[in-house]
């Protein structure tokens, strides 16, 4: 019965399209050396970049891309790292040069996933950098700003070495999320939008269903409801626990659990507190009428 739930919850979830990335730019760390784009670090095994801490350095830029050709308001910097002994937290990052609009950046800071912060050591595992480019820094109506330079930067404040390989400048269409990465049941900004539009409306409900206990009106609705926010709960949870066990991103998994967690306590503790407000109203309507 879970099973099912789940499937449906997930298929509420994924009308959306598989989105379609067009490669711009395979950044090569031995052609950024060859061209004189390439700021820092020495090339190992063929076309793998290490970069180990400067002391004097904790921001090492280490790759410049003038001009990048990028024509859509989301674009992202893919590639893969591994890392050494890292000490403290680490981070990739990518700025974005706009001009006379600005730089703007975006850091590998979350606490997994393509977007993970670097600390200790891994293994080789993807990393994204997505931008996105609001709306509301168009050059004019119908024009997307675009970046004029890319800026690809290790911040490595300690001890430790870092291995990059397999960059790639990709573009996508408006709308698309680019840390949304196959298999990936939905993407990160798509689910984060729809539990914080469920959060929301439970916010809501909650305050319709206390405005009505209070008067001792819909009875019926306020605790129906409730159960049935409370099973919406559990098929969170259990898709969150799906999501974990079958490998999805931190980015899929953790807000279906946090949400399912959330609701299933919260909502119960309500649930729970119901009847005994609407026995309360009428046992002083009834002490009313006795008067």
């Amino acid at each position: 019965m879970k099973k099912r739930f789940c499937s449906l919850l997930m298929c509420t979830f994924l009308p959306f399209p598989a989105h379609a990335e067009e490669l711009l730019h395979t950044l090569s760390p031995a052609a950024a050396a060859g061209d004189d784009s390439l700021r820092a670090g020495e090339i190992v095994g063929g076309d793998t970049l290490r970069v180990t801490a400067d002391p004097e350095r904790p921001l090492q830029l280490l790759i410049e891309l003038s001009d990048p050709g990028v024509t859509s308001p989301v674009y992202a910097l893919k590639g893969m790292v591994r890392y050494q002994g890292v000490e403290g937290t680490a981070h990739l990052q990518l700025d974005n040069d706009f001009g006379e609009k600005g730089t703007f950046f975006s850091k590998t800071l979350a606490p997994a996933g393509p977007l993970g912060m670097l600390s200790g050591s891994s293994e080789w595992r993807a990393f994204i950098l997505p931008f996105y480019a609001n709306v509301g820094d168009q050059v004019r109506p119908g024009t997307t700003l675009t970046p004029e330079k890319l800026s690809f930067s290790l911040y490595l404040p300690g001890a430790g070495t870092v291995f990059i390989r397999d960059l790639g400048l990709y573009q996508y269409a408006s709308g698309e999320d680019p840390l949304r990465i196959g298999g990936q049941w939905i993407g990160s900004r798509t689910l984060i939008l729809l539990v914080a539009i469920g959060g929301g409306a439970i916010g809501l409900w909650g305050a319709l269903v206390g405005a009505l206990a209070s008067r001792g009106k819909a009875r019926g609705f306020a605790i129906g409801s409730a159960t049935v926010l409370i099973v919406l709960g559990f098929v969170s949870l259990a898709c969150g626990i799906a999501a974990l066990a079958t490998g999805q991103q931190y980015a899929v998994y953790y807000p279906l659990l946090l949400f399912g967690v959330i609701v299933i306590f919260a909502i119960g503790s309500l649930r729970r507190a119901l009847p005994k407000r609407y026995e309360a109203f009428e046992l002083k309507k009834m002490q009313a009428l006795d008067i």
